[in-house]
């Protein structure tokens, strides 16, 4: 017999009881003009059904066994009565309760077990518990969305809104399924061969769609949700980008091209400091609009430039050599330059581990000048709301909050800088929070962005000369005025 098949005589034993259990109800009524009914419905349907057993016994062989064995079903007066009758319908219900409260609590303690599993890491180990527990009680929510986050970080998108849908059908109103759903719409293009028959413009509405039906459900969920609308509108801004610088390239724009050939030049490895200053000091001039800063980025700009040795040694806060200080400081111009205005960008550098770990250092450099650049670069990030959330998320606020107010009480230009850096941030509530669980000499400095006051600026450091524009060859480039540089 067929799932199907099943199903449906299922549906019509489910019917028929509830026709019954209506008939036995009328019958007990003591109201005579619904006993009087109930006893015509009961004769009608005795009637029918006595027709039907005989329609289908002329088309059908005898296939009678006789039972050797003494029923263990109540006689047939006993089937007949409506206590009775109902008597069990009450025991099965009751029985069915009581191994639902057992299943249960195995499925909890399964789900705990892959709770546990996950917050290890070990996702697979964390999908078989999460499956185990389903076997148990097919139709708790927490458990397809468990096993759904599970998936997305194994990347199987696909599976993980398969299961959202289910945690859905169980629950229309779980928002752990939206949630983990409007996730796995994002990722599912970047990952999974599906995403090559839906258009990326419809996997945005799906995941946009999921975090609506959470602000339509809870409210209070505000800010979760706009969070992650925003996080749809920059990957759909980052895709568009890159579709488009793609096309400048292909297209043989010469900036667009120019950026391809100094990174690769750039990768050459164990060259002098002032080779490399020269280097970013030219790609820092081709970079002028957003085409420029996203073929950067997707020719592997940020791996090329910071994990290159001779460049990480200018990272180091001690007192540097004038060629070190040189490629520092064309370092930090060359990050403003990629990043201003370019929230994938700015994501990219504060998340790079060595950049993160190491840009504190910047700010401790004996060069004024280089702290002054540094304090420009975290200012671009304090110009948007998305640029501040990446501050509090991925810097260690304590280190950067003591280093900056050492600037506010300087005399130049760093000191405005470092104030109004500072002023950005306090208009973050997460920001807030920290300022008050600082000790009280600290939080005591912060009054300071209050006083009125002008600073004088500072002069600005020597410039150290560094390898001619000529030796890195772009066309597209005028070497300080006097003319066209040869090409290669």
């Amino acid at each position: 017999m067929s799932k199907q098949q099943e199903e449906r005589e299922l549906q019509k034993f489910l019917r028929d009881v509830d026709e019954i259990t209506s008939l036995l109800q009328g019958l007990n009524s003591s109201d005579p003009e619904v006993q009087e009914k109930a006893i015509a419905d009961t004769e009608k349907r005795l009637g029918s059904t006595k027709e039907k057993e005989e329609n289908e016994c002329r088309h059908r062989v005898d296939r009678t066994l006789i039972n050797t064995r003494p029923s263990d079903l109540p006689n047939q007066e006993g089937l007949m009565n409506p206590e009775a009758f109902m008597d069990a319908l009450e025991k099965d219900a009751k029985e069915r309760a009581r191994r639902r409260k057992k299943n249960e609590a195995l499925a909890n303690a399964l789900r705990e077990q892959g709770n546990d599993a996950f917050s290890k890491g070990d996702f697979a180990a964390a999908i078989q518990k999460y499956t185990e527990g389903l076997e148990k009680q097919k139709d708790m929510s927490a458990l397809y969305a468990n096993r759904a986050q599970a998936y997305i970080k194994l990347q199987e998108h696909e599976k993980a809104i398969l299961d959202c849908e289910w945690a859905l059908r169980c629950d229309e109103k779980y928002l752990k399924a939206f949630f983990h759903m409007g996730k796995a719409y994002l990722a599912l293009k970047q990952y999974s061969k599906l995403a090559l028959t839906l258009k990326s413009c419809s996997l945005f509405f799906k995941s946009r769609e999921c975090y609506m039906k959470i602000l339509e459900i809870d409210p209070r969920k505000e800010k979760l949700c706009k969070d992650c609308l925003n996080e749809v509108d920059l990957e759909e801004k980052r895709e568009r980008e890159e579709e488009e610088a793609t096309k400048e390239f292909e297209s043989g724009r010469c900036r667009a091209v120019s950026v391809n050939q100094l990174l690769q030049k750039l990768s050459r490895p164990n060259e002098n400091a002032l080779f490399y200053a020269g280097g970013i000091q030219l790609l820092t001039r081709v970079i002028q609009d957003g085409t420029e800063q996203t073929l950067f980025r997707t020719n592997n700009g940020f791996s090329i430039i910071n994990d290159n040795e001779v460049i990480r040694r200018a990272f180091r806060p001690e007192m540097k050599s004038p060629a070190e200080a040189e490629l520092s400081l064309c370092l930090i111009l060359l990050w403003q330059a990629v990043c201003k205005g370019n929230e994938e960008n700015q994501r990219l550098l504060l998340t790079h581990p060595y950049v993160n770990s190491q840009l504190p250092t910047l700010l401790l450099s004996e060069v004024p000048e280089i702290q002054e650049q540094c304090l420009a670069l975290l200012s671009l990030y304090a110009q948007t709301e998305h640029g501040r959330s990446l501050l509090l998320r991925h810097l260690d606020l304590t280190k950067w909050l003591q280093t900056l107010m050492t600037f506010v009480c300087v005399f130049d230009s760093r000191a405005s800088c470092a104030m109004n850096l500072l002023s950005s941030l306090i208009v973050e509530e997460d920001y807030l929070h920290h300022i008050r669980a600082l000790p009280n000499s600290t939080s005591w400095c912060m009054q300071l962005l209050w006083l009125p006051g002008v600073l004088p600026l500072g002069t600005t450091c020597m410039r150290l000369p560094i390898c001619a524009p000529g030796e890195w060859g772009l066309e597209c480039l005028q070497a300080n005025g006097q003319g066209k540089v040869c090409g290669y």
